[in-house]
């Protein structure tokens, strides 16, 4: 794996997202990667976008596109002209306008799309279209999202399997665990429960705070936090008091030292019904706090139940909190399965992502011209 594996080959990658989430974390480590192996990268997305200011000290041109369909004649006119090999696709809005943008072009490069949700493929005419003919290939982050995508229609030789990465650098120069605990509030007897991801439905914070009101009548040395920011915040504030514990659940909003939390936690607890991965389990097992997470998506291949965490079944609430209520009460348990999360981290370094992609664009586009030869080089 050594080398530069991808040295002249010319990749533009579509984002079409303002906000910055996981996804686009993934992007940015992925270009960085990229640029390492002699790729040369151009990030296409909208003016405003947070990956667009977060890559700005990567060596990587820039192109500005319009989000969504708006996007089209701007991407059409860079694959016209000849300038890239491969078009990299990486949010919903994006893999439909680079479809339609190379729809009637005489020569155009492979499109590869990313998926990292586990939502199912619409059944309309138009999303139909848009999986089974308007990209070449599709790289899945998980088993999970692999077989949502063969459930949906595509071929299985057009997908394959790309687990996301964690820069696991980034976790040097993290504040001290006490030091974050005491302004937290958390005193030396107190268990904290974290859960870290944005505020949406599929997140289902609402089963986590159904779950919290059973543990917390059973114990009272437990404090729960849900660090994010989204538009249930409001809503999830009133279930908290509707319950009778929003006095022992904080909502911190976004953080930008959420790592820092992270590891003051006792507990880490992914309450998702949907999920494609979940890189913020990686985050959590990497530090060694110990997992509870839902057995959804692709979670599994994360959280090993009894032996790397603890799994309940998603959407329910009460499994949840006996699963909560299980480690909590059992030290042992929690070490042994922290310790074991965290030599499973190791295979999480974001630059494995960076070669199974270098080789999925060979693998994968290939059969439809790939530039790439059987070394992963031009």
């Amino acid at each position: 794996m050594s080398g530069k594996r991808g040295m002249g080959l010319r990749v533009l990658m579509v984002d079409s997202e303002r906000s910055w989430r996981g996804g686009q974390g993934q992007v940015r480590l992925l270009m960085s990667g990229l640029v390492e192996h002699g790729v040369a990268v151009t990030l296409a997305s909208p003016d405003d976008s947070e990956l667009a200011r977060r890559s700005a000290s990567l060596a990587i041109a820039r192109r500005t596109v319009a989000p969504g369909l708006a996007g089209i004649p701007s991407l059409r006119r860079a694959m016209a002209g000849g300038e890239f090999d491969i078009v990299h696709s990486h949010a919903a809005r994006a893999h439909g306008a680079v479809a339609f943008a190379r729809v009637g072009l005489p020569r155009r490069p492979c499109h590869v799309v990313s998926r990292r949700v586990d939502f199912a493929v619409a059944r309309d005419p138009v999303s139909a279209w848009k999986y089974r003919h308007g990209a070449d290939a599709y790289i899945a982050i998980s088993e999970g999202v692999r077989r949502v995508l063969l459930a949906g229609g595509i071929p299985e030789t057009r997908v394959c399997v790309v687990m996301s990465g964690i820069d696991l650098g980034k976790f040097d120069g993290l504040r001290p665990r006490d030091v974050v605990r005491a302004e937290l509030g958390l005193g030396p007897n107190t268990l904290a429960v974290g859960n870290v991801a944005a505020l949406a439905p599929h997140k289902a914070q609402s089963d986590l705070l159904h779950a919290a009101a059973v543990v917390l009548v059973a114990r009272d040395d437990v404090r729960f936090f849900v660090v994010g920011e989204g538009a249930l915040r409001a809503e999830l504030e009133a279930l908290a008091a509707g319950l009778g514990i929003g006095d022992r659940v904080v909502f911190t909003g976004f953080r930008p030292d959420a790592l820092d939390l992270l590891r003051a936690f006792d507990l880490f607890v992914m309450s998702s019904y949907l999920e494609g991965l979940g890189t913020s389990i990686m985050d959590a097992q990497a530090l060694g706090v110990p997992v509870v997470a839902t057995r959804t998506g692709g979670i599994p291949e994360l959280v090993e139940d009894g032996v790397t965490g603890l799994l309940a079944e998603p959407r329910n609430p009460e499994a949840l909190a006996g699963a909560i209520l299980r480690i909590l009460g059992d030290e042992r348990l929690r070490s042994a399965c922290a310790d074991a999360a965290r030599v499973q981290s190791s295979r999480y370094d974001y630059r494995t992502m960076v070669y199974k992609t270098l080789d999925a664009y060979r693998v994968l586009c290939e059969k439809v011209g790939s530039p790439l030869g059987p070394d992963g080089v031009r």
